[in-house]
């Protein structure tokens, strides 16, 4: 269903290699602000396999749709300073007439990490839950998604599987 894998994979490995010792510096040097741009960080979900549109730019907002088999979703981009982003978030829709508010509560509620919130279908539309993820860049690197991008994968899948957007696992 999603096709990150591989970075899911990645990830999980990385948790479990230890740091390397850092060299002490001779020089010091000046620590850019912490961020990415949106264009390094559609370059990355598409060097891991993603299907990313543009980068899309409207009404002050900045962001990305990713398309990841049946599900749609977007990154967006905040604190933006020339182009580099202090802090994302993933976002995603879920739409289907079981949802309800009980449901996001018992999900927030007993989850961490994604949040979510219920919004009522229009005109006899289906109801909507929305989930995002924030992240907060600390330096410079767009590695510094792989561990983040690979719990939203788990996570959005696990919250479709919830809302009943997804068939459960068997």
């Amino acid at each position: 269903m999603i096709r990150f894998a591989t970075l899911a994979a990645a990830a999980v490995m990385a948790i479990g290699a230890p740091a390397a010792a850092a060299a002490p510096s001779a020089a010091v040097q000046t620590a850019a602000a912490p961020g990415i741009s949106p264009e390094a960080v559609r370059a990355w979900l598409i060097s891991k396999g993603g299907t990313v549109d543009e980068v899309r730019r409207e009404g002050g907002e900045t962001w990305l749709t990713v398309r990841d088999g049946p599900l749609n979703w977007m990154v967006f981009f905040y604190s933006c300073e020339a182009d580099v982003c202090g802090d994302i978030q993933y976002m995603a829709n879920f739409s289907n007439p079981t949802i309800n508010p009980a449901l996001i509560n018992d999900w927030n509620r007993d989850r961490r990490f994604l949040k979510a919130y219920f919004t009522p279908g229009e005109a006899g539309g289906n109801q909507i839950a929305v989930v995002q993820y924030d992240v907060l860049m600390h330096g410079g690197d767009v590695e510094q998604l792989t561990d983040h991008t690979a719990l939203w994968l788990e996570l959005v899948s696990e919250f479709g599987r919830t809302v009943g957007y997804f068939a459960a696992a068997q």
